[in-house]
């Protein structure tokens, strides 16, 4: 007799309070969950409170998992964001760095390719639409073949093939980015021998008590179960900014129209903009301090963060949000000359490809600090506010932020509205916000439903109020004398 599929352990579980059917699910996926938890995070023991954590939150969700449900992605992208809670606290009880323990253990064939692959991948893998990453999962994690990847996801055999095929190439191509260049064949090859290791002998008993019987669990696991939940829920959130961001700038011609409409003194906007391009070429550092605060639908978000920055390559952006309730997102990004790296909350520092990639995995982390100005001093294709392409800008009345005087610029695509304040005697920005209207959502939405029924199913059923981020920059100093060891760790 064939095993039961997933959906119907999941359903026998949560309409018959099945045990062995929940057992079952655990002994079937807890190598893979704790795989991912331990590349994210590098130690064994916290791997296991993460499986754990994991798990547990499947228990809790099992009745609202659907019959579409691919079970496995939904396990692998619970793990990433429970992972990813667990590097935002400072409940880590070992200190070792991720590649030296996979240094460690690998033994395959393809070790050497691998070792360039698993620092990355679940990042790389995080950057996939849904449909990808499960399609990853189903066959390079899990191992199935064509037409298992094909039933699972309700497609044909064929179609499951174009799927991994344009799945593994983005990988391939987010890695060769990031100065990994290796063959189709030997990442394939690389990630389905090495992706999935055994979890701990006891460990899938352990959940099963827990998740099910309500055993008691350390604490730490019971906060990250919280934490996680609450980013699940915020995800949600900001999956609805998201979708409604992309679908008002769809299709919009970016023309940068500058315009003045006389208020306040008479230099005219373009060479307002100008001048602050040329000012901050013409810097050899800066530094500041700030704040970042985020509201939606009654949250809030509030971030602070100090900026040091210096020609050619040296930068530092600290940032934490003190008053989240469930963590706390504390972390640091910097390159002090010999190589860019990114630390979140435990304390151990991560490696990355190049200085866009350390600033770009930490922008939304750090309230948009390490890519608003940095950005711009480093003029970067992408963060820099004065270089990028926006549509109809146009001058306002002058404002005070703080005390000092500003030029003030918005501009308005589709009901989202981006604001600017250049100080008017530095020609420095103080000062950006954007703000997504709650009728622009809902209209966003709406059409996106349209095209993609499931979008309905994966967002909150709330009424929206405007998504508003307003990031500060106070203190702000220029051309003061850095060494590289005022970035070092």
């Amino acid at each position: 007799m064939p095993e039961p599929d997933d959906i119907a352990l999941l359903k026998q579980y949560a309409e018959e309070n099945s045990e062995a059917a929940f057992a079952g699910l655990v002994t079937r996926y807890v190598n893979l969950v704790y795989s991912a938890a331990l590349r994210t995070v590098g130690n064994a023991h916290a791997a296991e409170e993460i499986t754990q954590a994991v798990f547990i939150i499947l228990a809790r969700k099992a009745k609202l998992l659907g019959a579409k449900t691919v079970l496995s992605g939904w396990l692998y992208q619970t793990a990433r964001l429970t992972a990813a809670n667990y590097l935002r606290t400072e409940i880590r009880r070992q200190h070792r760095e991720q590649e030296a323990y996979m240094q460690a253990i690998l033994n395959e064939p393809e070790s050497e390719a691998w070792r360039q692959i698993a620092p990355l991948l679940d990042d790389a893998m995080g950057r996939l639409g849904e449909k990808d990453r499960n399609a990853i999962v189903l066959r390079f994690f899990e191992n199935k073949n064509l037409s298992e990847v094909g039933a699972a996801l309700g497609t044909s055999e064929d179609a499951a093939k174009m799927r991994v095929n344009r799945a593994l190439e983005k990988l391939r191509k987010i890695f060769t980015k990031r100065g990994v260049a290796l063959s189709s064949a030997i990442f394939a090859g690389a990630v389905a021998a090495n992706s999935v290791q055994a979890a701990p002998a006891g460990l899938a008993a352990t959940i099963s008590a827990t998740a099910v019987k309500g055993t008691a669990v350390a604490a730490t696991v019971s906060s990250l179960v919280k934490g996680t939940l609450k980013i699940m829920t915020c995800a949600k959130l900001k999956l609805a900014v998201g979708i409604s961001a992309a679908i008002l700038l769809a299709g919009s011609a970016a023309t940068v129209v500058l315009s003045s409409d006389g208020t306040g003194d008479n230099l005219p906007a373009s060479e307002i903009f100008k001048n602050a391009q040329e000012k901050y070429a013409s810097l050899a550092s800066y530094s500041d301090n700030g704040i970042t605060v985020a509201a939606l639908n009654g949250m809030s978000f509030i971030t602070t963060f100090t900026i040091k920055l210096s020609r050619p390559n040296l930068y530092r952006i600290e940032w934490e949000q003190p008053e989240t309730p469930s963590y706390t997102n504390k972390g640091v990004v910097w390159s002090a000359g010999e190589g860019d790296f990114m630390v979140m909350g435990n304390g151990s520092e991560v490696k990355q490809s190049s200085r866009e990639s350390a600033l770009a995995g930490a922008t939304g982390v750090s309230g948009s600090a390490a890519a608003t100005i940095p950005g711009t001093f480093f003029k970067m294709n992408w963060g820099n506010q004065l270089g990028g392409s926006v549509a109809g800008e146009k001058r306002q009345a002058d404002e005070k932020v703080g005390e000092v005087d500003c030029y003030v610029f918005t501009s308005e695509l589709k009901g989202r509205t981006k604001t600017i304040w250049i100080g008017k005697s530095d020609f420095l920005i103080h000062q950006v916000r954007t703000v997504t209207s709650a009728e622009a959502m809902k209209a966003a939405l709406a059409e996106a439903a349209k095209r993609n029924p499931e979008i309905a199913a994966r967002v909150p059923k709330t009424e929206y109020t405007d998504d508003i981020s307003t990031e500060t920059h106070e203190n702000i100093i220029v051309n003061q004398k850095f060494s590289p060891a005022d970035f070092a760790r």
